[in-house]
């Protein structure tokens, strides 16, 4: 097992496990505490507004105790490109933080564990004490995801979601 770490900054209460740059966000399942899943790639919800998370990314298939973690979830994520990485949303790909999705395109299991989520709800903080470990395994058996026919039309509102989203 391999442990790599990292501050991301958090902008706007988040950071995201994108796969190659892209923010689906108009796709993003906001029903989860911790994870909002898009259809590529999620975003990680914190407790602070603004400021530097420390995130934890092992690499392996040895298991991870959750003693050391006050909360945790999955899901599902689908990485087209295999290219899928830990970002900032404001910053971009955080190069000290390996690609997540090295089993190339297809469906993974992403976990996220995290704690000191609610010591400083809201706030801007320089240094956060919130930490994070995202580990990502590979589902082969899962198929592609087939393209909803709505959705093959322009949506002229998504730039203009993604560009609020960038900017706080």
């Amino acid at each position: 097992m391999t442990i790599h770490q990292a501050p991301v900054f958090v902008n706007e209460g988040a950071f995201g496990i994108f796969d190659h740059g892209e923010v689906p966000i108009e796709s993003a399942d906001w029903s989860g505490d911790l994870i909002a899943p898009m259809s590529a790639g999620a975003v990680v919800r914190t407790g602070i507004n603004t400021g530097n998370v420390r995130v934890e990314v092992r690499t392996g298939t040895s298991p991870v105790s959750s003693e050391q973690w006050e909360e945790e979830a999955t899901a599902l994520v689908w990485s087209p490109t295999g290219s899928m990485r830990v970002e900032s949303v404001v910053d971009g790909p955080r190069s000290e933080l390996p690609v997540l999705s090295a089993s190339g395109p297809g469906w993974y299991e992403l976990e996220v564990k995290a704690r000191g989520r609610r010591q400083a709800p809201d706030s801007s903080l320089l240094e956060s004490a919130e930490a994070y470990l995202i580990t990502l395994r590979p589902v082969p058996e899962k198929p592609a995801p087939v393209p909803d026919r709505a959705s093959t039309a322009p949506d002229r509102g998504a730039e203009a979601r993604r560009r609020r989203l960038l900017q706080g």
